[in-house]
């Protein structure tokens, strides 16, 4: 009773998050506040990854907050709490139409390569000592 009430006045929620194809991860969810970055989609997608929100397509929600199950919705859908959340990331066709998917892969291409560079570098001057 006291710890329902304590989650309430911090306006914290929990969702819990599901893999396509499996059970819902109901051991640990993923606890968002009001106060901080809200309850939607779009912060349940900033809170575990910045790519997964670039690559957004939709969610699949069951709970509360859906009116039936699942519910397709979009970034801006309020979410409740205990509800399970799928994001759904757009496919690698639908990325290749994005106006700005061509730098975003020469923006990935240039870390790897810089990467590998500098492995290599690191590496010649271990050898030389």
């Amino acid at each position: 009773m006291v710890k329902s009430k304590m989650w309430e006045y911090l306006g914290l929620t929990r969702i819990y998050t599901k893999r396509k194809g499996q059970q819902p991860d109901l051991t640990e969810p993923v606890v968002l506040s009001k106060i901080r970055k809200g309850t939607t989609v779009k912060s349940l997608c900033q809170n575990v990854s910045s790519q997964m929100l670039r690559d957004f397509n939709f969610a699949l929600v069951w709970g509360k907050s859906a009116k039936h199950s699942p519910q397709r919705c979009g970034l801006n859908h309020p979410l409740a709490d205990e509800d399970v959340v799928q994001i759904v990331t757009k496919t690698n066709a639908q990325q290749a139409k994005d106006k700005n998917y061509q730098s975003m892969v020469q923006g990935f291409s240039d870390k790897y390569h810089k990467k590998k560079f500098e492995a290599k570098k690191q590496k010649q001057g271990r050898l030389r000592r």
